[in-house]
């Protein structure tokens, strides 16, 4: 589920007040509290779990094919406890209903289970059976990609990411995997570089990385190569979209 800045969170909130009874604006309102509960004091977070997760189960009665508002299920159910709402098996029988509707997500649904397990290896068979069934799907290929760049195998991941964008030059978030993994790496930076650029030239969906993350890997491409203009524009840049990135105003500071 995509993390979203303080401001973001009440403008959404503000935004979807008084909104029309629709899955989209559930599943947003599902994603500002969550944010909320993250922040807010222990008491706090229960109430704020439980309503997140009530927008969440609204959105999916409205429309049974919104694939989000069941992954974010899928997470909280794995993530939160009993007394809240979450639980295991509520969390599996969200993945089934997801893979009813699409094998790739499936794999992907069960897969995000298995790393809250610990599984990691059932976790990659999960990525690696998505890719063998449709090895033309650069989601499928993506997601393959991150679970190798979850264990810093970043050659592997790389590979996936540059199959994912050769399949689909416009499945942006590959683009920007692709940066991120060589500003990590410390390799391809040429092609980093290149990667953050046209990642920074598109507009992410809701649940795709934002694009401050883009111009902070694309400062620490920078950085290496020893532009430390460049590097610290690209970091400003990213700290003014997001003020509360602590890794950002570090690298800022390394730079000026």
């Amino acid at each position: 589920m995509r993390i979203l800045t303080c401001c973001q969170v009440l403008l959404i909130a503000m935004s979807l007040s008084g909104a029309t009874d629709d899955a989209e604006t559930h599943y947003r309102r599902g994603v500002a509290l969550g944010e909320e509960a993250r922040r807010a004091s222990v008491f706090r977070k229960i109430s704020l779990a439980k309503e997140a997760r009530a927008e969440f189960e609204r959105a999916v009665q409205l429309d049974p094919n919104f694939l989000d508002a069941r992954f974010a299920l899928v997470e909280f159910d794995m993530l939160a406890p009993a007394f809240v709402g979450g639980g295991e098996e509520r969390a599996i029988a969200q993945a089934n209903e997801i893979r009813k509707r699409n094998a790739i997500e499936g794999h992907h649904a069960f897969a995000i289970i298995y790393q809250h397990q610990k599984k990691p290896a059932l976790a990659r068979k999960e990525y690696a059976d998505a890719v063998r069934e449709d090895p033309n799907s650069p989601k499928a290929h993506y997601w393959l990609g991150v679970s190798f760049f979850s264990d810093k195998n970043y050659v592997r991941s790389n590979e996936e990411f540059e199959t994912a964008v050769k399949l689909d030059p416009m499945y942006m978030p590959a683009w920007f995997q692709i940066g991120h993994t060589a500003a990590l790496s410390g390799t391809n930076l040429d092609r980093g570089e290149e990667a953050l650029r046209k990642y920074l030239m598109s507009t992410p969906a809701f649940d795709e990385p934002p694009l401050y993350r883009a111009h902070f890997w694309l400062g620490a491409i920078y950085e290496k190569i020893g532009k430390k203009a460049e590097a610290r524009a690209s970091y400003a840049a990213s700290l003014k979209a997001n003020p509360e990135q602590k890794d950002v105003r570090e690298a800022l500071k390394r730079v000026s």
